[in-house]
C-alpha cells in the first residue's frame, strides 16, 4: 500500500523509523520515549513514600497554621491549603537548616486542590483540611502512624479556634499580596463540633450554630464561612505539624480506642467486636450518631 506524504515529507513508516533512532539518542541521556509520552514518570521514578527523599524535620507550628489559612482564602481551599501549608513548612524548615529539602522541593505545591471545594468538589466528603494533611503524612510514610491521632482530634474540636487571632497579618506567601486578617474569636457567630470527618456535616453543624448562611459575610467583606473553614485548615495542618515534631523527639499519640458512648454500637457490628457478639457489617471509627437516628440505634 502506497503511503502518502506529508508537507514535511514524512511517511508513517519513515516516522516510526526516525522515532526509534531518536529514541536510542534520548535512553543515552536517560530519557525513553515512553518518558516523553509520561513525563511525570521520570520525575516519580526519583522519589519514593516513607524515604529519605523527604526528609523529617521539626516545623514552625505556628508559621503552618498561618499559611494554612492564608492559602485557603487566597489559592483554592482547604485541601491545597492543609498540604501546601506543610509542604511550605518543611522547606522553610530545611531553609533554616541549611539542609536539603529533597523531594520537598519537587512536590507540586497544588497536589491536594482536588480536596478543596466542598469536600471533594462539593460532594461534602472528606474534609480537605484532612485531606490535605493526611496527604503529606503519605509522603513520609507517617499516615499510619499519625493519621489516625489527627482524624481523632478533627472531630473533637468546637471549631472555629481562636488560634488564627494571632495570625500574621504581613504574611505575603509567593508574592500574591496579603489578606483581611481572620475575624477575631470574639466576632465568630458560633463554634460546634463535628463529630464527624465529613465536610458536609462539619460544615452544616457550623452553619446551625452560627445561624448564618453560606453566603453570608461581614461588613468587611469577609465570608463567614469561608473564614471558620480557613481557620479548620489553618489549625488542622498546625496540629498535624504539632504531631510530626512530636515524633521526632520519639513522642507517639495515643492509640485510639472507641468512645464509651459507642461501645455498644461498635460491640455488635464492627469487624474487631467480640467474638461471637458481632454481625461485622460496618466498618468505621466514626461516631454513629450524626448519622443513625433513634429509631436505628435506640439511643438519642
Amino acid at each position: 500500500m502506497e503511503e502518502k506524504e506529508t508537507k514535511d515529507g514524512l511517511t508513517r513508516r519513515s516516522f516510526l523509523s526516525n522515532s526509534a533512532v531518536g529514541a536510542i539518542g534520548l535512553a543515552a541521556v536517560g530519557f525513553t520515549a515512553g518518558s516523553l509520552i509520561n513525563p511525570r514518570e521520570v520525575h516519580a521514578a526519583n522519589l519514593a513514600v516513607g524515604t529519605t527523599d523527604f526528609p523529617h524535620v521539626a516545623l514552625d507550628v505556628d508559621k503552618v497554621r498561618d499559611y494554612g489559612y492564608y492559602c485557603y482564602q487566597k489559592m483554592g481551599g482547604c485541601g491545597l491549603g492543609a498540604s501546601r501549608a506543610l509542604i511550605q513548612g518543611f522547606l522553610d524548615a530545611h531553609a533554616a537548616a541549611g539542609s536539603d529539602p529533597k523531594g520537598w522541593a519537587q512536590i507540586p505545591l497544588n497536589l491536594y486542590q482536588w480536596g478543596a471545594g466542598g469536600g471533594m468538589g462539593k460532594w461534602g466528603t472528606l474534609c480537605g483540611a484532612l485531606a490535605g494533611s493526611l496527604g503529606v503524612l503519605n509522603l513520609m510514610d507517617l499516615h499510619g502512624a499519625l493519621g489516625t491521632a489527627v482524624m481523632e482530634w478533627y472531630v473533637q474540636q468546637n471549631f472555629p479556634l481562636a488560634n488564627l487571632d494571632k495570625y500574621n497579618a504581613s504574611l505575603d506567601y509567593g508574592g500574591k499580596g496579603t489578606i483581611l486578617a481572620p475575624i477575631k474569636d470574639a466576632d465568630v457567630k458560633g463554634h460546634s463540633v463535628s463529630d464527624s470527618p465529613l465536610c458536609h456535616i462539619s460544615v452544616s453543624k457550623w452553619v446551625a450554630a452560627a445561624n448564618v448562611k453560606l453566603g453570608d459575610k461581614n461588613a468587611a467583606g469577609q465570608g463567614l464561612k469561608e473564614d471558620r473553614c480557613g481557620k479548620v485548615t489553618g489549625d488542622t495542618a498546625a496540629y498535624t505539624a504539632f504531631l510530626l515534631n512530636q515524633k521526632l523527639l520519639g513522642i507517639n499519640p495515643a492509640a485510639w480506642a472507641k468512645p464509651a458512648a459507642m461501645a455498644g454500637c461498635y460491640d455488635c457490628h464492627d469487624t474487631y467486636g467480640p467474638a461471637g457478639i458481632t454481625k461485622k457489617d460496618a466498618q468505621t471509627m466514626m461516631d454513629c450518631l450524626p448519622c443513625h437516628t433513634e429509631t436505628v440505634s435506640g439511643r438519642k
